[in-house]
């Protein structure tokens, strides 16, 4: 308690979680996560593993026993005494101790194999947690600037439902005065655009609220104390990735082939251990035995042997042989089935993950190119659109050449922050599959 509060005086409190930005939303992620706290419970485990790997190697085998109860009376000897063994006269309690130790001395590399195993599935579990915080943290990013895109959809709709109002007055207007260059079937042309428009709204509605409630799933928080900063999603377009180097990434840094290697490393220390069992396991044990009953003589005889009064201690060198051959010869079988099984397993995963790495690098590619022709023809759209409002203004124009400007207008707008989207999803794809180290993120207290 008294460390927690020096610890959170020195490095200071941290802030209050306002509005998230991307950098605080992945430190919560990595805090709060359910996936990673269930792999980080995992490390511990394997953790305990590994210290009681190392424990086997100093007096794995030692026990105390302590027995009290009641004592016959016994005085004299063998050869003279004055008690009967069927009488409870002067019963007495008794005490006794019997302590017994075995310590390993040689084992055929049984005791080194069972800690490099247990070293190797701690590893292992560790490169799991990057791996699932890795994980987390890119369906972060895909939800974070998912609802960002969901909120520019909706401005995007709320300025042509405006520009929709102002042209259906001018159409209005022109119906009542009796225009011959505006009909009914303009309005009606005018209200239809407006319905798509509204059902492209609710999908962005939709899209705004599963979004917030994956990322407050994701981040361990009530979605109704989710408050997400207005960021804009606009992204730079940044250089084409290069291959080689990310296969190489990918290959010296990806968690989970680094985790199934250590897998493989631990099922070899397995291998090595079930051929050290079919030999003999050299110990020494040792042991002391004290008991003690006052009502009875203590006997000197090394012939005879009293368990109620008794000292003894001692130590032997000995080998224990396990004679069941045929079945130890059948586990050491087995574990080098199961090693030549994750070994096919991570050659198998190598290729996925060059199928992983190539795919999105040609995602990336395609984003891009993407990315950067709807910005060249958002221009141009704009253009269209103020220059048909300008003409419909000046009755130089009909209001279905207004209405397609308007169409052109929004799916240009629509088209480039989903290209957006895409960039920004794709780069964060980029990086988890070459490896990527987990983004630490920003720490925030939750009110």
């Amino acid at each position: 308690m008294f460390t927690s509060i020096a610890a959170s005086f020195i490095l200071g409190a941290a802030p209050a979680c306002g509005p998230l930005d991307l950098d605080t939303a992945l430190g919560l992620a990595l805090e709060r996560s359910d996936e990673v706290a269930i792999k980080e419970s995992e490390v511990v485990a394997a953790q305990a593993d590994q210290a009681l790997a190392r424990a086997l190697r100093i007096i794995p085998s030692a026990t105390a026993t302590v027995l009290t109860g009641p004592s016959p009376e016994a005085r004299g000897n063998i050869l003279d005494s004055s008690n009967s063994n069927r009488s409870l006269t002067g019963t007495r309690p008794f005490g006794r101790i019997d302590v017994q130790v075995i310590q390993p001395l040689y084992t055929w590399g049984r005791l080194d194999a069972a800690s490099d195993a247990a070293s190797a599935g701690a590893r292992a579990r560790e490169e799991l947690v990057r791996d699932t915080a890795a994980q987390v943290q890119l369906r972060v990013v895909q939800l974070y600037w998912g609802a960002a895109l969901a909120r520019r959809l909706l401005a995007i709709g709320a300025d042509v439902d405006k520009a929709l109002d102002e042209a259906g007055k001018r159409i209005d207007e022109a119906l009542a005065s009796a225009s011959e260059d505006i009909g009914p079937a303009d309005r009606y042309r005018l209200d239809a655009f407006r319905g798509i428009l509204r059902g492209r709204e609710a999908d962005a509605e939709k899209g705004l609220e599963l979004a917030r409630i994956g990322l407050a799933a994701t981040l361990g928080i009530a979605p109704d104390r989710l408050v997400l900063k207005d960021e804009q999603l606009d992204p730079a377009e940044g250089f084409l990735p290069d291959g080689a180097a990310a296969f190489a990434a990918a290959e010296r840094q990806r968690p989970d082939l680094k985790a199934l290697s250590e897998a493989v490393a631990a099922r070899e220390a397995e291998v090595r251990a079930e051929r050290g069992a079919q030999w003999p396991q050299f110990f020494l044990a040792g042991t002391f035995t004290y008991s003690y009953a006052p009502n009875r003589d203590i006997q000197l005889n090394p012939w005879v042997r009293d368990d109620f009064n008794t000292l003894a201690l001692g130590g032997a060198l000995g080998f224990r042989q396990d004679l069941a051959l045929p079945t130890l010869s059948a586990r050491a079988q087995k574990a080098r089935a199961e090693k030549a099984t994750l070994e096919r397993q991570r050659t198998a995963l190598g290729r996925l993950v060059s199928v992983q790495v190539a795919s999105a690098i040609v995602e990336v590619k395609a984003a891009r190119t993407k990315l950067i022709a709807m910005r060249a023809s958002f221009g141009s759209a704009r253009s269209l659109f103020r220059s048909a409002g300008l003409d419909f203004a000046a009755g130089l124009t009909d209001a279905k050449s207004l209405i397609d400007a308007y169409a052109l207008f929004v799916e240009s707008q629509v088209s480039t922050a989903q290209a957006a989207y895409d960039m920004v999803a794709a780069r964060a794809k980029l990086a988890q599959v070459t490896g990527e180290p987990p983004r630490k993120g920003a720490r925030c207290e939750l009110q």
